[in-house]
């Protein structure tokens, strides 16, 4: 995909106030990490929206390295620093590299879940549990030939691995739940479409361009992506960007709902960041197994809308080791029939080290 016209169209809409940004260097105010980060995202719609219905709940446990370069000395194992040289060795040493793994699973409900009774005209009751491993490429500020410039870039690649059905745990840890907080159990799980093996492949590429003292004070980003996803569970292309405002913004690339390719992290970390932000994803769908029903057999099903969009927007506080994130999202209607825009809200903590 030739991306230069892309590029210059999200250059100028940035304006001449965007600047490129040399390779992070540690300053008294920064601090650079070793090992990388640890996120936990939880999503739900009961999160200042108070419904309980279609995306109902959301979970992500992701681990994501430094470069990989950083782990050719002690205290790291030998195995992994013969690794991580050998890897030095075969890679361009203009380029930074990062290895992530990630496990998670989302909740898939109609809207009525207090009966048992199937319901044709509603999405069905699904769950999707999954592992995913993902490779990261970045490249720091480098120039064009056309004179446009852009600050970085990040190539992910990631695959995930995982299962539909009942064996994915929707009915048991939406019902525990449940009965945690003393709420109405969901009746309507015996419909929920049939086991499935689910493999998926996403790439996305990103751009972060910057003003000139977001590092050291206030200012702002605008970070465009693009990217598909190819496989038996989610098939897209989708667009989109986002914009954050601060102080000392971190030098990764923003912050995401739980999707694949969504986890970023900084060489080097601020004593102490705040921003708002504001973000949209756009999606051209070919297929989406918890709307399509199973590959290969009769399930429920529902008619799904070919192109969704998610609109957020939130606010992050962070200091050298944690960031707590808070985002509220919408989402458009996934399928025929649907009454009106799906509301949920996203909480991520990320320790850093």
């Amino acid at each position: 995909m030739n991306t230069r016209p892309l590029l210059l169209l999200l250059v100028g809409l940035a304006g001449p106030t965007l600047r490129p940004m040399v390779a992070a260097t540690p300053t008294p105010e920064y601090t650079r990490l070793k090992f990388g980060s640890i996120s936990l995202y939880t999503e739900n719609d009961k999160y200042f929206a108070g419904t309980d219905q279609h995306y109902t709940n959301g979970f992500k446990l992701s681990f994501l390295s430094t470069p990989i370069a950083n782990f050719t000395d002690d205290p790291v194992p030998r195995p992994v620093q013969q690794l991580a040289r050998t890897l030095r060795r075969l890679l361009p040493d203009d380029q930074q590299y990062k290895l992530g793994l990630s496990l998670g699973q989302n909740i898939y409900t109609p809207e009525d879940t207090t009966t048992a009774t199937p319901q044709p005209d509603d999405r069905p009751y699904a769950g999707w549990l999954y592992a995913g491993i993902a490779f990261q490429v970045y490249q720091p500020a480098r120039f064009f030939a056309t004179g446009a410039r852009a600050v970085s870039q990040l190539d992910v690649v990631e695959l995930t691995v995982g299962v539909v059905g009942p064996s994915a745990l929707g009915e048991q840890v939406q019902n525990e739940i449940h009965r945690l907080i003393d709420s109405q159990l969901a009746r309507g799980w015996g419909n929920q479409i049939h086991d499935e093996p689910g493999l998926n492949l996403v790439y996305e590429r990103k751009y972060r361009f910057t003003t000139a003292r977001s590092r050291s004070g206030w200012g702002a980003d605008f970070i465009p992506h693009i990217g598909a996803s190819l496989g038996n569970v989610f098939t897209y292309a989708n667009v989109g960007g986002e914009v954050r405002a601060g102080f000392r913004l971190p030098t990764d690339f923003g912050t995401n709902l739980i999707r694949p390719s969504g986890d970023s992290s900084a060489v080097v970390r601020p004593r102490f960041s705040t921003f708002f932000f504001a973000s949209a994803d756009a999606r051209a769908v070919a297929r989406d197994i918890t709307l399509d029903g199973n590959t290969w057999r009769d399930s429920a099903s529902i008619d799904k809308k070919h192109f969704v969009s998610d609109l957020t927007a939130g606010l992050a506080v962070g200091t050298t080791h944690w960031q707590f994130t808070y985002a509220q999202a919408v989402r458009t209607r996934e399928f025929e029939g649907q009454k009106k825009n799906s509301v949920f809200g996203s909480v991520s903590i990320s320790y850093y080290y």
